[in-house]
């Protein structure tokens, strides 16, 4: 050969070694690998976790000068976080809600290689075990990743380092990787880091629900689904191969409950074991109103309300209040947990003084005789509201029995699901079947059947005068059906109109449209029918 190097001395002396961790090619001298950050010399990645567990003080009273004062405070944040977790104990370790851990999601993709294999518990033995990643780490993979198009500064700064490494040493190999010497160099990648890092912010992605969380070898934090259990992927961080633990007994045991001893809530709410309340509303607007106070204005009182619970049995009804205030800030866990101790404790059939929640009020069966419909009412000259709408459009109002030295009257507001559950419930265990017969409450949906000008087809629709308690309840959803002209009342199925082109594509024009029969403007009368969900097949089988 014209350079006088034979095959065999160009082999003896690489340039480029192959990581252990990741396998990809790094120059010689490197101390970490460019691809996964993992060290390349065993001896100096101990040496650099030894350093990390247990600082010398002499380390940290003197950094090196650094005139961007942004890197001098992160050096000091730096030094005050490695001193933390110095000598710490595994057993009261406790993770900083401040600190942010880089979680990677796997996909599809990460398991191709390997497929989706099962592999059984004696092969898992083979798989090394995962090491929690530090912040340092965590820092220095996730900077790594962002900086891969920065080729060319990385190639010019990895060549210089194989020169210092190529080059003949001048001093024993105990004193080039001491503790000092080890500092310095790492030092020396946290403040080159910092320059990089300088001007951008750190992406973390978002937390993932569901699935179960896994790390790799080199630490990365990974979260696969529940499907992949027992097979082996790649980590997109590092592309180290990793094995998904299969799920434990514990995991896979599920409880099971005595449907005899539970009690479904009425509402749709989770089984309780209620005891002889065999009825139960969650969340029922309680107001509490001064009769000399009150102002007749629309939805006046809509947000003046405590929120409390309804347990009826054959003999009482219970109004408890969760917390103070009636919201227990919003905390749907807590509530259903304070929900579960009332539960509980009525199973067992305590006393009521001792019920665990805020406030409890106890009807008795005379005073739910007494409970009456004020709002609507048949005749608003009736009504002490005068027909004003105070509680919001399409609310239910219900007169509780006044409670003695009490100033104030109360009020239970319901929309038109809730009224109807809460009068099946008087009417099968008080035997209460009149409750506000006479106030215009449609006790079971009134639909008219009207036929359509243009395609001759029959559809049922809801009666115009009660569309208001439908329109104010959450749990109705309801669909447009068609129109009906204001002067001589031709229907127009919705289907027909957009064929038509009656008040343009989206009918917004259908008040000035022309009807196809009178030439007069068609009006705003529209006809709703109430939305039928359509339930999969496979979910109807399951």
């Amino acid at each position: 050969m014209s350079n006088g190097v034979t095959p065999d001395e160009h082999e003896k002396n690489p340039t480029e070694i192959p990581c252990p961790c990741c396998g990809e090619m790094v120059r010689v001298g490197l101390v970490r690998c460019w691809n996964c950050s993992a060290f390349m010399r065993e001896d100096i990645a101990e040496a650099y976790r030894k350093m990390q567990e247990n600082p010398s003080p002499m380390i940290f009273s003197k950094l090196p000068d650094d005139s961007d004062e942004g890197a001098e405070a992160d050096s000091q944040l730096s030094t005050a976080t490695m001193s933390s977790f110095g000598g710490r104990d595994d057993d009261d370790f406790e993770l900083d809600k401040n600190i942010a851990v880089t979680e990677y999601e796997a996909s599809d993709d990460d398991f191709q290689l390997t497929g989706n294999t099962k592999i059984s518990d004696s092969d898992q033995s083979t798989i090394p075990l995962a090491r929690e990643e530090t912040v340092a780490e965590s820092e220095q993979d996730s900077d790594s990743k962002q900086d891969t198009d920065n080729t060319n500064e990385a190639e010019s700064a990895s060549d210089a380092k194989a020169k210092e490494v190529n080059a003949e040493p001048t001093e024993d190999h105990s004193v080039a990787t001491g503790g000092d010497v080890l500092l310095d160099v790492a030092m020396q990648e946290e403040k080159e880091d910092r320059k990089r890092r300088k001007g951008k912010r750190r992406r973390r992605s978002g937390k993932i629900e569901g699935g179960v969380v896994v790390y790799c070898p080199n630490g990365h934090r990974i979260r696969v689904r529940e499907e992949y259990r027992g097979a082996a992927g790649k980590c997109p961080a590092c592309g180290v191969l990793y094995l998904v633990p299969l799920a434990t007994d514990k995991e896979e045991e599920k409880p099971e409950t005595d449907e005899s001893e539970t009690t479904s809530s009425k509402d749709g709410g989770p089984e309780l074991n209620t005891g002889a309340y065999k009825y139960w509303f969650n969340d029922v607007k309680l107001h509490a109103i001064d009769p000399t106070k009150l102002k007749l204005k629309p939805n006046s009182l809509e947000k003046t309300f405590t929120l409390v619970d309804l347990a009826i049995s054959n003999d009482k009804m219970l109004l408890p209040v969760l917390s103070k205030g009636g919201l227990l800030g919003g905390n749907k866990e807590k509530q259903q947990k304070v929900r579960a101790e009332i539960a509980q404790h009525l199973s067992e059939e305590k006393d009521e003084a001792e019920i665990p929640a805020h406030n409890v009020q106890v009807l008795d069966t005379n005073q739910i005789q007494k409970l009456r419909v004020v709002f609507p009412a048949m005749y608003d000259h009736e009504s002490v509201f005068a027909g004003v709408p105070v509680f919001g459009k399409g609310r239910i109002a219900i007169l509780l029995p006044k409670q003695e030295d009490a100033k104030e009257n109360q009020y239970l507001t319901l929309s038109l699901t809730e009224y109807r559950k809460f009068s099946k419930a008087l009417n099968e265990l008080h035997g209460i079947s009149n409750l506000g017969q006479d106030s215009g409450i449609p006790l079971t949906d009134q639909v008219n059947q009207v036929t359509c000008h243009y395609s001759e087809e029959s559809f049922e629709t809801l009666d115009n005068e009660s569309l208001h308690f439908y329109e104010a309840d959450p749990e109705i959803e309801l669909t447009l059906a068609g129109r009906q002209c204001e002067a001589c009342q031709l229907i127009v199925s919705e289907d027909s109109r957009k064929k038509e082109r009656i008040g343009g594509k989206t009918g917004k024009g259908i008040a000035k449209a022309k009807c196809p029969k009178c030439n007069e403007k068609f009006g705003n009368i529209s006809l709703w029918q109430i939305a039928v969900s359509e339930v999969p097949e496979q979910a109807e089988a399951e």
